[in-house]
């Protein structure tokens, strides 16, 4: 005696594709199978290979890297650096005209100057 049995294409498909979502669902049943194990493998094998040949890949341009990125984080703390004290300048001296000084002022301003400069001098010694 000889059965056959004919299945429709589309009802193995949605066979298929209800055991995989059952598998894969919230399910506490199948949080262990050695389905989900052997996915968990197959996508944390990929997962290792890429990384790998991702670092395989730019180690030799890591160096240039680094350096260019300390180089332009130096750069833009510099110019932040630069633009915070113009700021600063600019309220201090706001309403400043140093064409309005006495000679009084002017003498008194060239010798704080004067004596800034010298005791960086004797610092830098």
């Amino acid at each position: 005696m000889q059965i056959t049995v004919e299945i429709d294409e589309q009802q193995l498909v949605m066979l298929v594709r209800g055991r995989i979502a059952e598998l894969f669902s919230d399910d506490s049943r199948f949080r262990e199978t050695s389905v989900r194990d052997l996915v968990r493998k197959i996508v944390d094998d990929a997962a290792v290979k890429a990384v790998v040949q991702a670092r395989d890949a730019i180690a030799a341009e890591l160096p240039a890297i680094a350096t260019e990125a300390v180089r332009r984080g130096v750069i833009e703390e510099i110019g932040n650096a630069a633009r915070r004290g113009l700021r600063v300048l600019h309220k201090l001296y706001a309403g400043f005209d140093p064409h309005e000084l006495t000679e009084e002022q002017r003498a008194w301003l060239e010798g704080q100057i004067a004596k800034a400069a010298n005791s960086r001098e004797g610092e830098a010694q």
